[in-house]
C-alpha cells in the first residue's frame, strides 16, 4: 500500500472535522496572541523589569512596569484570596467557552479574527492566574500625575477583539443610508 493511501485511510479512520477557513483563522490568531502574550510577560517580568513595582520610563507618557493584578479590570475584585482566584478562573473559562462557541458560527473572517483575539487574550490571562495567582501587567500610560491602570498584550487583544465585534455588529441606525 502506498504512503498516500495509508495517510488517507488514517484520516478517514479519525474522521477529523474540516475547519472552515475563517474558524481556522480565529484559532490561529488566538494561539498567536496567547504565545506573544506569555512570551512578552516572561521577558518583561524576568529580564526587563524583574522587581515588583519597578518602572522603566520610556516616554513622557509611557512606562514599562512590573505590576500584578489580583482582580479584574482596574483591579476590581482584588480582595478575597484563593476563593476569588478560583472564581475568576472559572468565570473566565465559562466566558471563553461561550466565545469559542460563537467562533464556531462566525459569519465572516472579521468576526473570527475578533473571537480569536478575545480567546487568545483570555487564555493568556487565565494562564497567569493559574500559574502565578494574578495577572502580570506591564504597559502603563500616563499624563503628568494621572495614570491609566497598567495592562498587557492579552488585555489589548481582548479590547481590540471586542471593538472589532462592536464595529462589525453596529446598529443599523449608525450605518449610512443609501440615498440620504
Amino acid at each position: 500500500m502506498s504512503h498516500n493511501n495509508t495517510q488517507r485511510n488514517y484520516t478517514k479512520a479519525l474522521k477529523l472535522p474540516k475547519l472552515e477557513s475563517h474558524i481556522l483563522l480565529g484559532v490561529v490568531v488566538g494561539l498567536v496572541v496567547f504565545v506573544l502574550d506569555q512570551l512578552s510577560k516572561y521577558i518583561i517580568r524576568t529580564k526587563v523589569v524583574p522587581q515588583d513595582w519597578d518602572v522603566i520610563y520610556v516616554l513622557p507618557i509611557f512606562n514599562i512596569n512590573h505590576a500584578w493584578n489580583y482582580g479584574v479590570s482596574f483591579s476590581m475584585m482584588a480582595g478575597g484570596g484563593d476563593m476569588r482566584r478560583y472564581m475568576l478562573i472559572a468565570m473566565a473559562l465559562a466566558l471563553s467557552a461561550v466565545v469559542a462557541w460563537w467562533l464556531r458560527s462566525a459569519a465572516n473572517r472579521l468576526e473570527a479574527l475578533s473571537y480569536g483575539l478575545i480567546l487568545g487574550g483570555a487564555f493568556g490571562n487565565i494562564c497567569d492566574r493559574v500559574v502565578h495567582g494574578a495577572v502580570f501587567d506591564f504597559l502603563q500610560f500616563h499624563l503628568d500625575r494621572y495614570y491609566w491602570p497598567s495592562f498587557n498584550l492579552a488585555d489589548s487583544a481582548i479590547f481590540v477583539g471586542v471593538a472589532l465585534l462592536l464595529w462589525e455588529n453596529r446598529p443599523m441606525f449608525l450605518r449610512k443610508r443609501s440615498g440620504s
